[in-house]
Order: C-alpha cells, then structure tokens, then sequence
C-alpha cells in the first residue's frame, strides 16, 4: 500500500492549483475552506474563495471539500455580471 505524505498530498494541491482553481478544506482552522495558492517552508497557502486575506497551515491539515462544499466555494469564485437596463 503506497500513501502519500502530507507534503506529497500538498506538492499535489498546488501543482493542480496552478491550472485550476482547486479547493481544499483547513481542518486546524475550523474546516474553513479555501483555495490554494502555494506552498512555502512547510506550510500551505490558501485564501477565501471571492478573495480575501491569504492564510497559512500545515499541509497535514488539509483534505479535499465535500460535493456541498465544493459548490459553496464555487458560488464564492464565481463573478457576477452587472445587469444594465
């Protein structure tokens, strides 16, 4: 049975990061969810999905969202066009 690290499950988040906006869950700072940004001296960066103040955490911490959180942080990202009469 092979198992990735934490460090190899967060060289794998922010590989896919850079083509896709790809979502992980903080489970050390209340589930909170985010989108990953980078990875730096062991740590991993993610920020709010819509924008906001980058964070960091222990890639040891992450897992991947549910299919309900997947969809709320998707509604986050997601720009709105303004409507001009």
């Amino acid at each position: 049975m092979d198992v990735d690290s934490p460090i190899d499950r967060a060289d794998e988040f922010v590989e896919v990061a850079a083509e896709y906006a790809e979502y992980a869950v903080d489970t050390a700072n209340g589930n909170r969810i985010g989108v990953v940004q980078d990875r730096f001296e062991g740590s991993v960066y993610l920020r709010p999905p819509g924008g906001g103040v980058e964070w960091a955490t222990p890639p040891e911490a992450l897992r991947s969202p549910s299919a309900a959180e997947l969809v709320q942080a998707r509604v986050f990202d997601t720009p709105v066009e303004a409507r001009r009469p």
